[in-house]
Order: C-alpha cells, then structure tokens, then sequence
C-alpha cells in the first residue's frame, strides 16, 4: 500500500448530492444487475431497496436537459482508480464513492482517496437524494469494523480521516456506540491521525451525540442538506432542519474546541434569500466549514433538479459564507460534503480554482472597538512574510473619531463624549460607529500587482457596483477619495501603505446615527452632508452588506 503513504482516505456516509453517473455495485454484491427501486436481499438477509428509492410519479419529471460543461467528472478508470478499488475490496469496505454515485469517484480514487461507510450499506431512511439503498438492518452489526478501520487507517498511514455512516434508526442508539469505538480505535493505533465524523443526526438524542463528540475525533459534522423550506421533501420525514441545527449546535456547546460542519446541496429550487438564511442560522449555532455543490439527480426516480448553479455563483455562494465568519466554505459544481476534507481548513477552496486560491481570505470581526483592531493590523503587515495570504476583514466600530497622519485638528468641532485617535492612516477627520460597515482590505500590493489607484478605484467601484443592483446612482469624484450619492458623501475611503502592503480602507454608511458626522468636518470638508444606504432606498444589515459587497470588491481587485 506504499502508494498510499500519506493521501488520506475519507470514511464517510452518503452525503448531500452525491450522484451521477451508473451504479459502482461490485459484481458480487446481491443487488448486481437489479434495477434501481427494486426490492433485494443483502448478504445479511436483510430486505432493502436498491438506490434507496421505488418508482413513483416523481420519475416522469425531466431535469434540465444537457448537463453544462463544468459538470464533467473525470473517467472512473486507471491505474489509481483500479489500485484503490482492489483495495477497498481486500478489507471488506463498504464505499460512499460507490453507493452514493458519487461525481468524484475518479478523480479521487485515482488520487489514492477512498470514502467508506460505517455500519453497513443500507439505510434506514429514504432521503429523496440520496442513491443509498434503503432497509432495515434490524440491529446488524460488525462487531470487528472498529478494528479493521483502525487496521486500515494504519497500513495506509493516514494522517486526516473522515468516517461517516448510513442511518441506523433500527439501533437504540443509532449506533453512537459503534461510531465512538471506531473512532476511539482509530486514536488507539493511530495517535496522529486527525479524525472527522459525519454523522447520522441520532434522532436528536443528545446524549448520543456527546458518546460520540466524547470519542477523540477533531471534527463534527452533521449535514443541513438544503434550505429550511425543503427539507421535505428533500430529506426523510424523520430527518429536520430544526433537528439537525439542534444537533450541531450541541456539539459545539458540548465540546467547544471541535470543529463543526455541515453541508447544502443547491439547485433544488431554493433561493438566494434562503440560502442566506440558512448560512445566517448556522453561523448563529457556531458551524466552523461550509461545503457547498450542485445536487444531481442519481435516478429517475429521485427528485429533479431545478437548476445547474454556475462556478461563478458558487464563488459568489463562497464570498457570502466567508464574510459571515465560515472558517472555511468549500463550494463548487461537483463538491460533496466530504471532498479533499484533509484541505477544508487551508483557506482555498481546496484549490477548486486559479481564482479562488488568489481571492484574499474574508473575516466578518462583528462589532469591536477601534484601537485594538488597528493595533492588530499593524502587527499584521509588519509580520507578514512573501507566502502570506491576503485577507479582508468586515466589521463594525464602536463610536470614535479618527485622524489621519498629517491631519488638522480644527476640523474636530465637538468631539463630546465620542473619543478622538490619531492613527496612521493618510486623509483628515471621520466617524466610525454602529450601523458602519467598515471594509480593511490587507493586501500585499506588489504581489498583487497592483498600485494605490488601482486599491482606491476598486473599493469604490466596488461600492457603486452595490449600489447599481439596487438601482442608486453614484459616483466617485477626483481628488475627493469614496462614494457619492448626489451632493451626499456614503462611503470614505482611506488608506496606509507599509513596505508595499496597505491596511485602514473603507466606511460604507449603512443604516446608522448620522448626528456624529455634524461635529466635524468630514474628511475635511465643512458642510459635507453625509447620507446612508437606509436613507436612499437601501434596507440592510451590516453583515448582509458586507456578504454582498466582498465578492464585488474581490472582482473588482482582480480586474485591475
């Protein structure tokens, strides 16, 4: 298994949308040569439905027809695909790859990547999804897999490993004692390897799910699979929205320091609207990684789909996760809950695009006060090395007023109790406070390619953009940095420049008290009226500005 040393394999269950193409079955398996929604016995005499699903009206209905070009999937062939088939044969593992149809399956497995399904290949539910026979165990178990997993984790030497599982509703405990003893013989044998569980959601039996947050593993996860508003039919009736935030939200309230994780399928007829709540909702219960991809339809006799999502609205899908405080969002076309998850966390996409892995990482800092976070931006560029990735930061401030390097007091007219900071920024006198989102782009201009100008005109472009699909004209004016509705001043911009990277950037008035802005002269202007977005049409939180603007702001970087 030498070819194997360090490619991790992925031991999970069948995750959101993972389908396409014909049935991987082995030839052996009793459920060879059957058609899909027919009735069969498995090996253990149990009675399941081959591909989780019977004919029903639902198969008379088309998708799209003509699959677009960023759906293609490479071949399931080759000399890794065969290595890695013969392999998950030898120790007897059931595959996720296989009976979930999965896209991907070639190019993982020619990569040396398997995923493999705990407790057997059948499930107890009947997701409308989902490409996973259907049945009842009736309490059938391997009591050696936790063994033989941890056996296989060592002789390949993993260092990431994902178990997941089918659903055992026909358990007490809808096997979290098996999970946990998989998990804790992992450990025992590989004290090193890093381990994530997808799990069944237990029937929201809370105390299952801290056996098995209790067992050692890194990383929780417990998939979403689509918005509030179809879950069914998407999802078993006995799966629920409701049940599956309770679940993750408890694992992370139970242990703290594991990482939490979900995933949503798109194109099944939801909205940009419901998928922002349903992003807002689990950032609100602490989710740490997002996966996002395309939902295809394994047979006809599952659900439709409504719609093929392009690349560039899951980049925009990515941009709107980050800016929500994801540590991770891992979106594209052919995505699964579990793809390259050893790289979920190295802030890239998992290399999905030459786009994404340039885009700077976005952080939502919510409400913080000022100097703290400018003291933290200097510590920033000055430790920054030539590999340091960009990132741009989204926020609010708690009220101050700031003073640019070389600026003229006297434009400070009533300060009150609104406390003054000199900072290091160029530009006079502005207002910071609640209901401002405030956009620091850290980035290393010379890397980037990029000139003072071209940082300036693409934050403000970036601006009018926004405003544009709101149907607001504005515009930017020569020797006046920011954005201008009319007479009004939106958005200032100002800026510091040290050993070619830049820091401070922009203030977009959303939605605030505006009173402040008449202690001074803004930016140096007396009389400048000040305007914000609630006052022109515009009715947001900071936050969704904030999801909305980076992407543009990321595109207008990238086009200058």
């Amino acid at each position: 298994m030498s070819t194997l040393k360090g490619i991790p394999v992925i031991a999970e269950a069948a995750a959101g949308g993972d389908a396409a193409g014909a049935s991987a079955t082995p030839a052996t398996s009793p459920a060879a040569g059957l058609r899909s929604g027919q009735k069969y016995r498995t090996a253990q005499g149990v009675t399941a439905i081959k591909d989780g699903i019977k004919a029903h009206a639902e198969a008379g209905r088309a998708s799209p027809t003509g699959k677009p070009r960023w759906l293609r999937a490479p071949l399931a062939a080759g000399e890794g695909y065969d290595f890695v088939r013969r392999t998950v044969r030898e120790h007897r593992l059931a595959t996720v790859c296989e009976e979930a149809k999965c896209p991907n399956i070639g190019e993982c497995w020619n990569a040396g990547t398997a995923t493999i399904m705990l407790m057997g290949a059948v499930c107890t539910r009947a997701c409308r999804f989902c490409a996973v026979d259907t049945g009842n165990p009736r309490g059938w178990l391997d009591a050696d897999e936790p063994m033989n997993v941890a056996d296989s984790v060592a002789r390949m030497r993993l260092k990431y490993v994902v178990l997941t599982s089918v659903n055992r509703d026909d358990l007490p405990d809808g096997g979290a004692a098996h999970y946990a003893a998989c998990i804790r013989a992992i450990k025992q044998r590989n004290a090193g390897t890093a381990v994530e569980a997808l799990t069944p959601d237990f029937q929201g039996v809370l105390r299952d799910v801290e056996r098995v947050v209790d067992s050692g593993l890194d990383v929780f996860a417990q998939n979403v699979e689509t918005i509030r508003r179809l879950t069914h039919p998407v999802r078993d009736a006995r799966a629920g929205y409701e049940q599956t935030l309770a679940v993750l939200a408890h694992a992370k309230r139970h242990r703290p320091g594991v990482l939490t994780k979900t995933s949503l399928m798109l194109g099944l007829g939801e909205s940009d609207g419901e998928i922002v709540e349903c992003m807002d909702d689990l950032r609100v219960i602490g989710v740490d990684v997002l996966t996002l991809g395309q939902y295809l339809r394994p047979t006809v006799n599952h659900l439709s789909v409504d719609r093929y999502v392009t690349p560039e609205e899951f980049e925009r899908y990515r941009a709107w996760a980050l800016a929500r405080g994801f540590r991770e969002c891992v979106a594209g076309p052919l995505v699964r809950s579990s793809y390259r998850a050893e790289q979920a966390l190295a802030g890239n996409n998992v290399g999905l695009s030459p786009a994404a892995r340039a885009a700077p990482e976005l952080r939502w800092l919510g409400r913080v006060p000022y100097e703290p976070i400018w003291r933290e931006m200097q510590r920033f560029t000055e430790q920054r090395g030539a590999a340091t990735r960009d990132e741009i930061w989204l926020l609010e401030h708690d009220p101050v007023f700031t003073l640019g390097m070389n600026a003229d007091r006297s434009h400070v007219l009533a300060p009150g109790d609104i406390p003054v900071v000199q900072i290091d920024r160029g530009g006079q006198v502005t207002y910071h406070g609640p209901g401002q989102l405030v956009v620091y782009p850290l980035i290393d201009l010379r890397r980037a390619g990029l000139g003072v100008r071209d940082l300036v005109g693409a934050l403000e472009r970036s601006v009018i953009d926004y405003l544009a699909r709101l149907g607001i004209r504005a515009e930017c004016r020569p020797g006046a940095p920011g954005v201008y509705v009319g007479e009004c001043k939106l958005a200032s911009v100002g800026l510091r420049i040290r050993r070619g990277c830049s820091y401070h950037g922009l203030a977009f008035n959303v939605d605030m008290d505006l009173e402040p802005f008449r202690r001074i002269n803004p930016c140096g202007y007396a009389g400048l009226a000040m305007t914000q977005l609630a006052s022109i049409g515009g009715r947001s939180s900071v936050q969704q500005v904030g999801a909305e603007l980076a992407p543009l702001l990321i595109s207008r970087l990238a086009r200058s």
